[in-house]
């Protein structure tokens, strides 16, 4: 009988490993199946001992020992993997279990013999170049990044090395697979979750199976693809939001990426047409070097203008006009040229916030407290326009009375895509419009079919929020921002870079004209973005983060905890002497009531490069599991 340590697989998961029996001896790194709570989940091999050499031991446990229920496979896991998700775990403060669960695909645990094979790795091992770990950044428009990179991936081909090319999210895989695979289709494979499992194992057996080297197009969650060979990892669109998770442990995929290359010795390119400030300012202290000269300044061959929407006259009925005269003629043009509009919104619904009239009362979600939005009636609803909640998905009629002052007077405020959406059709009767976004088109299939439409449609114009500009695979002739104001009302330390980040998306896809309307027309985020003015907006960026000790200067932890009012407060003021000597801050969350819950936060700022201090590390792992705790937080919302 042997005594077999193993790391669970499993997110929720508070002790790093566990001990269960085996009749058999299991070499370490093999994966295996085992029981937890009722359920049975996928584990790692630490360690085997004879079992008679523990006896002590297991009769001090506090649990009874189980056995081992299936052996899967051996050496599933290739040792830099391991290495660099171990590190992951402990800048992310959470435990190992949790990280891998996060970073190998289901439909790979669940399956057999999917694990790396000696007989390849000495193979590769021999046939591998030797690499220095080496940083890189590429900041250039589209066209020139990708000319980049084919010319970087033939180069590693020619030196007998495969290449990870990493993106985030599975329609920038599917859209941009067909752009990098030209001429190498027979050599590349593209992996992402929503693929049907029995096709993900025979990619994932076919890429792990081929001699030669190959181009890995995927999301981060097929970094534990077992390929020795790999000689370069490419970081496509660095800026992009979604490369941090939002669930537990919260880790960020930039940060493993660039963990795991530097374990298997491969050079690690990041690229953008605009860089996030972190990275430009690590460029700038040298932690990086350039792979070609970095682009400050971004070329569009449209005319790009501003419309102050303060300007506009109110309509006959006293309400702001949504659409512009400027706008209003660019859609004209569209439909008499046959050309193609895309106008993006910020906000879903009719409109995103409502006020009282009489005393300016907000109108809230009664679950969460968050500001309202007001959508147009469906089918079903009985032509009755109702509130919708965006943040714990709370409806109810907008044929309601202030809760301060009992007015009637509600106002509508704010700019949402059904409001845009109805004055277009009032205007615009003939014209064929579409529309992407949560509540139209909530699945990809449904939101492909819809963009393919509108491309399929000339003279139409396809309305469209954030989710949007991932489908969108081709240029348009003509673009416009509708509204993205309510965006600044947003207490973020990163919203203006993502805002000038959207804009030079929307910019990009543009060929002919590109409009933007704002009743804040002299932020100079927007007017930098039509210019492409990248070093300027780099510039006061950097400087408001220093002014504010946000990052690169500082290493954030938000630590968020959800309850009643009294005790989540009576909880976070403990935290304070719980953290000391490190200063803690606490404020409650932009929405402080969820789902009957009050919600607070706790940060810590640490100076650069104070991050991984044992001693806090060794704290946050001690928080009981209600404690959410998030290293770099993406927002402090």
């Amino acid at each position: 009988m042997r005594l077999i340590e193993v790391i669970p697989i499993s997110r929720g998961i508070s002790k790093e490993t566990l001990s269960y029996f085996a009749s058999e001896d299991i070499a370490p790194g093999s994966l295996v199946s085992v029981p937890l709570r009722k359920r049975e989940v996928s584990a790692l091999v630490l360690s085997s001992r004879d079992a008679k050499d523990a006896k002590t031991e297991i009769r001090k446990a506090e649990y009874e020992m189980k056995k081992v229920r299936e052996f899967k496979s051996e050496k599933f896991l290739s040792e830099a993997f391991m290495k660099a998700s171990a590190k992951l775990a402990e800048y992310s403060a959470s435990a190992l279990g949790s990280v891998l669960n996060l970073l190998i695909p289901k439909a790979i645990l669940e399956a057999p013999a999917f694990g790396a094979k000696e007989k390849s790795d000495k193979k590769f091992a021999t046939e591998k170049n030797a690499i220095v770990f080496d940083r890189v950044v590429l900041q250039a428009d589209t066209e020139e990044r990708f000319a980049n990179y084919r010319s970087l991936i033939r180069e590693e081909f020619a030196r007998k090395h495969s290449v990870f090319f990493c993106l985030p999210t599975a329609e920038d895989v599917k859209r941009l697979s067909a752009v990098l695979s030209k001429g190498i289709e027979t050599r590349t494979y593209s992996l992402y979750a929503s693929l049907p499992k029995k096709k993900m194992r025979s990619v994932w057996e076919s890429a792990v199976a081929d001699e030669h080297p190959i181009l890995i197009i995927a999301t981060g969650l097929f970094f534990s693809i077992c390929r020795p060979d790999i000689g370069a990892i490419i970081l496509e669109n660095e800026s992009s939001r979604f490369y941090k998770l939002l669930v537990r442990p919260f880790f960020d995929v930039r940060t493993f990426a660039e963990f795991f290359a530097k374990e298997i010795g491969a050079k690690f390119l990041v690229g953008d047409t605009l860089l996030r400030t972190e990275t430009i300012f690590r460029f700038k202290l040298g932690e990086f070097s350039e792979f070609a000269p970095l682009k400050f300044r971004s070329l569009s061959p449209a005319e790009c203008s501003v419309v102050d929407m303060t300007l506009v006259k109110k309509t006959k009925t006293g309400k702001f006009e949504v659409v512009s005269l400027e706008l209003e003629q660019l859609v004209k043009k569209t439909f008499s040229t046959n050309q193609n509009l895309f106008i993006f919104s910020a906000r879903r619904g009719l409109s995103s916030q409502t006020v009282c009239g009489d005393c300016s009362t907000i109108v809230r979600c009664g679950r969460c407290r968050s500001p309202i939005n007001l959508h147009k009636a469906r089918a079903g609803d009985g032509n009755q326009n109702f509130f919708f909640c965006h943040g714990c998905g709370e409806k109810r009629s907008s044929e309601e009375h202030c809760a301060h002052c009992q007015s009637w007077k509600l106002v509508p405020l704010g700019v949402g895509i059904e409001l845009i959406e109805s004055e277009l059709r009032q205007k615009f009767p003939d014209l064929k419009t579409f529309r992407v976004d949560k509540d139209k088109t909530p699945t990809s299939k449904q939101t492909e079919k819809t963009v393919g439409s509108f491309y399929a449609s000339p003279g139409s114009v396809l309305l469209g929020t954030e989710m949007s500009l991932a489908f969108l695979n081709r240029k348009i002739d003509n673009t416009a921002v509708a509204s993205l104001d309510a965006l600044f009302s947003l207490p973020d330390f990163r919203i203006h870079e993502r805002i000038f980040q959207l804009l030079l998306k929307i910019r990009a896809l543009t060929l002919t004209r590109f409009l933007v309307q704002t009743r804040a027309s002299d932020e100079r985020v927007i007017t930098s973005a039509l210019k492409g003015n990248l070093i300027d907006f780099y510039r006061e960026e950097i400087a408001s983060r220093e002014t504010f000790r946000y990052p690169p200067f500082t290493t954030l932890i938000k630590i968020s905890l959800a309850g009643t009012r009294s005790a989540v407060s009576r909880e976070m003021e403990k935290l304070k002497d719980f953290f000391k000597p490190f200063e803690t801050e606490t404020f409650p969350a932009f929405i402080e009531e969820s789902r009957g819950a009050f919600t607070m936060h706790a940060l810590l700022r640490l100076p650069r490069g104070a991050w991984v201090n044992q001693e806090l590390l060794k704290k946050l792992l001690s928080l009981p599991p209600q404690f959410r705790v998030a290293v770099e937080p993406e927002s402090l919302l």
